[in-house]
């Protein structure tokens, strides 16, 4: 499942907000989004499985919600990340972030006590 960056944005009210909402709702958090253009991003998230929604009544409001919590797209994007640019391998991934240096003792202890903590678990 890819989502666009403009899905984002209404992917991203919606797991803040944690619960359901209307167009109305997305609208006043997305001033800069006409209702036609919600109602087209929100198809389309629904379409890909990324969001759930009822009508109201006759009019174009919906009842939205999350199909899928942010947690869940993630790990969907880091392991589609993982399986196109690194073959599948979590272990290219780490190597190619320790080799840029971009990572500080700090992020390289958090990630030993994390290693560490799931080698744990699978004993």
């Amino acid at each position: 499942m890819q989502i666009t960056k403009a899905e984002m944005e209404i992917m991203q009210v919606v797991w803040e907000r944690g619960e359901r909402m209307t167009t109305k709702e997305i609208a006043e958090k997305l001033p800069d989004k006409k209702i036609t253009t919600l109602l087209t991003l929100a198809g389309r998230l629904i379409d890909k499985g990324a969001l759930d929604s009822i009508k109201l009544g006759r009019s174009h409001a919906h009842e939205y919600w999350a199909a899928i919590s942010e947690k869940e797209y993630q790990k969907l994007q880091t392991q589609s990340f993982v399986r196109s640019i690194h073959n599948g391998s979590a272990k290219s991934l780490i190597s190619a972030l320790f080799k840029d240096e971009n990572l500080t003792k700090r992020d390289i202890d958090e990630l030993r006590e994390f290693i560490n903590r799931e080698a744990d678990s699978h004993d």
